[in-house]
Order: C-alpha cells, then structure tokens, then sequence
C-alpha cells in the first residue's frame, strides 16, 4: 500500500499518531527532502531510514516505487510542510498508480490552504486554491483576470524573496480597498497574520514592518460584484455573433455576467 502522509507545516507536535504509526513500520519512506524529514523522525525515535523523492527526481523514482508496490511494500510518501500533491510532489506518481490499478491512501494533517483561510477570517464557504503565485507575465494578467470577476476567498502561496513585488503587482491592477491577509510562520512560534487593504499591507512592505522570513500564504478576499441572469439560448449567441467575433463576445459577455471567458467561448461557437 502507498500512504501519502501529511507532514507538519511548522510545529512538529502537529503530526498524527497515525502517521508516526506508520512511518515506524513502513518498508521504505520517501522524503521530498531527507534532512527536514530525518528532523522529524529523530524527534519520534524512528530509526526508517528515507529515500529522495522530489521534483527533480519524481519521474525516475516512480517506477520503481510502483515496483515495489507491486512486490507488496508498504511504502509511504511524506513531502515538507504539507500535503503531497499539493504543490509538491506526488501527483504523477498518483496518477502512475491508478494506471497500475495500485491503491493508495491520504493519512490527513495540517494544511496551509485551510489555516491560512481561517487565520483570515475571510468568507470559508467557497474559496479557490490557485498554488504559487504565477511568475509568467501572461498568466499574471489571466489571475488578475480572475480575481476581478471571482466572488470566491483565493489563496495563492508566496515566498518571502517575492511577496514585496506580488503584492505591488496586486496593487497596480485591483482596487487599493480590496482585503487581503498574509499568513507566516503559521504553527510556529512567531505565528503573525497581517488583515488589511491592500493599500495597507503595501504600506506595511514598504515600511519594513514585515518580518520577509519563511513562507507566505496569501489570502484574497472575493470581489462584491454580482453577476447578472443572463439566459443562454441560441437566439442570444446568434445575436452577440451577428456584430462580434466569438473571442470579442466571449470577452464581452464574461465581464458582464462574471462567467469563465473559455466557456462562454466554446459555447458560443459550438454550432
């Protein structure tokens, strides 16, 4: 069987009895990085010994991870701070595994994601998870895009090098008034949560009165604006299509009812 554990996102206390159950009778233990991983089984006793398994490497060790699985190892996946597969490795060896028809589990712990949306006190019922906060300029603009038109809580993670210029980036193309949290350090010690406009959290940057250590989770409240009822039928798309190209109606019609710009696209020239 292959457990992916979820590893402590900080304080070390926060590992489950069933995940240190596990990593003490597991045939091999995979680790996203072993030295972060050895800290932790040291602190439990636990004498396993780890095996690499990372980003870089994740597509050569697989198959023989499936190897070993298929021989009836028990095996188990740990990355740091976190989940596996949740920007972090993982995901490909799922897949390899349901490809094999290879059964694995979740054992559950900590989640950055869901400490940094209820450290927020931003609105839980619906939020989106969009990783790391895009490097590239175009999708920048495609998540800039998407925060203008979402009503959902979004979570993006940050590293400290670069929280100052996303937060600039996020400043120059949204409204100064919309709430924005940073969460660092969650678990540990110097736990701090910054709540404020984005006008204010710019400040605070420039200020220096941000401790640019650790990692960064940072919360994006929904916008306000509320889509209008538009019914698609035919009629409608023959309308838009008689003055407009597609990609200009499509683009036309998802700013005005806050609706996904590729979908009303492909609805608009499915004939």
């Amino acid at each position: 069987m292959l457990n992916f554990i979820c590893s402590p996102i900080g304080n070390l206390n926060d590992i489950s009895m069933r995940s240190i159950s596990l990593l003490q009778t597991v045939d091999f233990i995979y680790a996203e990085d072993t030295r972060n991983t050895n800290k932790l089984l040291k602190k439990y006793n636990i004498d396993n010994k780890t095996i690499s398994f990372h980003e870089h490497n994740e597509d050569k060790v697989t198959p023989k991870i499936i190897k070993q699985l298929n021989s009836g190892s028990e095996i188990a996946i740990i990355t740091d701070a976190g989940s596996p597969c949740i920007s972090d490795p993982g995901y490909y060896l799922s897949q390899e595994c349901i490809k094999n028809n290879i059964e694995y589990t979740v054992i559950p712990g900590p989640s950055s994601v869901i400490n940094a949306l209820i450290l927020s006190g931003m609105p839980s019922d619906s939020f989106t998870f969009k990783g790391f906060f895009p490097r590239k300029n175009k999708s920048q603009i495609e998540i800039i895009d998407f925060l203008k038109r979402t009503n959902d809580t979004v979570i993006f993670f940050e590293s400290a090098k670069r929280i100052s210029s996303t937060i600039n980036f996020l400043s120059k193309n949204l409204s100064q008034d919309r709430s924005i949290a940073l969460c660092r350090e969650m678990t540990k010690q110097f736990e701090e949560t910054l709540r404020g406009t984005i006008k204010y959290i710019k400040e605070k940057l420039k200020n220096d009165e941000i401790v640019l250590k650790g990692e960064f989770v940072i919360v994006v409240d929904g916008t306000n604006n509320k889509p209008y009822d538009i019914i698609f039928d035919n009629r409608t798309r023959e309308l838009y299509l008689k003055t407009l190209p597609p990609k200009d109606a499509a683009k036309l019609i998802a700013t005005i009812t806050n609706q996904n710009k590729r979908d009303i696209y492909n609805w608009l020239i499915d004939k």
